[in-house]
């Protein structure tokens, strides 16, 4: 069998693989600006020129912005961060895969679960393990359609996503309920579904803890074993000392 000696880039090292991906990607936007009529609008639309692109990491998803300017929360850090400030804390959701933040977001009016934009998105719930779709009202597997997209529609694209879907309110398009974790986040615990931020809600209803948290998995024979490990707030009793607790 002959062998063939590595081209020298796939020995190349970590700074000059990002040296070549920084120059490639360059030469990638300044091409589409200048050649496609689709990108060079979208481009101005958006108020960017190819030649604002200094770093890999100034391409992001506009979803970084608002993910570094507020963590996902659960809905009694919401209450916590609403009880501290002045600001309305309200959800918005979505996946780099459709389009990022926007597909749906919560009402300022009612702040009871996301609206739906259906007029660019369809969705479904699913059952995750038979693709069954379900009826309204009922927890599934989220689906999305986009409707307006041109160039990467997506059709049922499967967020791993669980929620339930809800009539309007604040709107008349449909809500979806708060998403609390993804199907591939979920903890089995002897035969119970069960996601970290369930037990953040349970976390932060102690006043004494701190929303920082470490869940230990361990097996003792046959039995599942989870023990959450939680900071002490400034000032409680036995302040610096982690609180340790078994959920059995």
């Amino acid at each position: 069998m002959r062998t063939f000696p590595p081209e020298p880039i796939e020995k190349a090292s970590v700074d000059e693989l990002r040296n070549l991906q920084l120059e490639r990607l360059k030469w990638s936007l300044a091409h589409a600006y200048e050649k496609v009529p689709h990108y060079r609008k979208k481009f101005d639309a958006a108020g960017m020129k190819p030649a604002h692109l200094r770093t890999l990491e100034d391409l992001v998803t506009g979803g970084l912005g608002a993910h570094y300017g507020a963590e996902p929360w659960t809905n009694e850090m919401g209450k916590q961060i609403e009880a501290r400030t002045s600001l309305d804390a309200i959800d918005i959701y979505g996946l780099s895969e459709v389009m990022g933040p926007g597909v749906a977001q919560e009402c300022v009016e009612t702040k009871d679960g996301l609206t739906i934009w259906q007029d660019h998105f369809f969705p479904e719930i699913v059952d995750p393990a038979k693709g069954k779709v379900l009826p309204d009202g009922e927890q599934g597997e989220l689906v999305f359609t986009s409707l307006t997209r041109e160039a990467l529609p997506v059709i049922r694209y499967r967020t791993r996503d669980p929620t339930r879907l809800l009539p309007g309110t604040a709107r008349s398009m449909r809500r979806m309920e708060k998403i609390t974790g993804r199907s591939d986040d979920m903890l089995i615990i002897r035969g119970v579904n069960v996601f970290p931020t369930q037990i953040e809600e349970l976390i932060l209803k102690q006043p004494e803890l701190a929303p920082h948290y470490l869940l230990e998995l361990s097996k003792d024979g046959p039995l599942d074993h989870l023990t959450v490990l939680v900071e002490i707030q400034p000032g409680a009793q036995d302040a610096g000392c982690a609180a340790r607790r078994t959920l059995d």
